[in-house]
């Protein structure tokens, strides 16, 4: 376990008072949390390469900030939408943002409702009152649906596997490292709706319970380890090459 990621799994335990002060520490911390760190150029992919009508969707929880931050180095501003759902209490959803955009060249902002799901931008649900959903649409937008808890979570991950039902075949899922199994119910039905699903495997998981129970549902196309999983999401967005 890297210092920083230690360091991360205790940041739901840091007073609210001073989460910005640790979060400004993990941004100077590791390497990996520079966006400017080198990325291996083979997994860099030209814009022209990507599919417009594809996005991504991650859902992760213990363990999950630490894995999404070796994910998301590897979106750029050109990188299709993507949708992240991370188990984090309301008042760290701003710090998480926060944190996610020192890691890459991609715009990481929060969810607003009818937002236009747009290249280049990683969205998260601004808080815990909602849960971050897709509108159906020619191109996908953004809805923040109110309600109750689903699979024990708000903003739960399986109330966004199961939002882009309809455009299945556009989308590549991954559901990462955590307890319970939040996504699992969702990220099958997207695998049999059509869509390109990612399972993080269990050497690399800091809690392998997510993925497992996707695992065994049937909902996972590939089991990847995490340092694989950004370029595998990347490279099943890529246009179809017509003769």
């Amino acid at each position: 376990m890297s210092p920083s990621h230690a360091f991360l799994d205790g940041l739901p335990h840091v007073p609210e008072n001073q989460f910005e002060d640790a979060i400004d520490k993990v941004v100077r911390a590791a390497g990996k949390t520079d966006p400017t760190a080198p990325v291996d150029p083979k997994s860099t992919i030209a814009t022209a390469d990507y599919d417009p009508q594809k996005l991504i969707l991650i859902g992760a929880s213990t363990g999950g900030i630490d894995a999404l931050l070796t994910i998301v180095k590897h979106f750029d501003e050109h990188c299709p939408p993507v949708l992240i759902v991370q188990h984090t209490g309301g008042s760290f959803a701003k710090s998480l943002i926060r944190l996610l955009n020192s890691a890459c060249c991609a715009v990481v902002t929060s969810a607003e409702d009818g937002m236009a799901a747009m290249n280049g931008h990683i969205y998260l649900a601004p808080d815990d009152q909602f849960h971050l959903t897709l509108a159906p649409r020619r191109r996908p937008f953004l809805h923040l649906q109110s309600g109750g808890q689903i699979s024990g979570h708000r903003p739960s991950i399986d109330a966004l596997f199961t939002s882009a039902l309809p455009m299945a075949p556009r989308v590549s899922a991954a559901l990462l490292t955590g307890m319970g199994k939040d996504g699992a119910d969702g990220l099958t039905k997207l695998r049999r709706a059509g869509a390109h699903t990612i399972g993080q495997d269990q050497r690399t998981s800091v809690v392998y319970g997510m993925p497992r129970v996707a695992m065994e549902m049937g909902g996972v196309c590939e089991q990847l380890p995490l340092d694989t999983i950004g370029p595998a999401l990347l490279n099943a967005c890529l246009a179809e090459v017509r003769a």
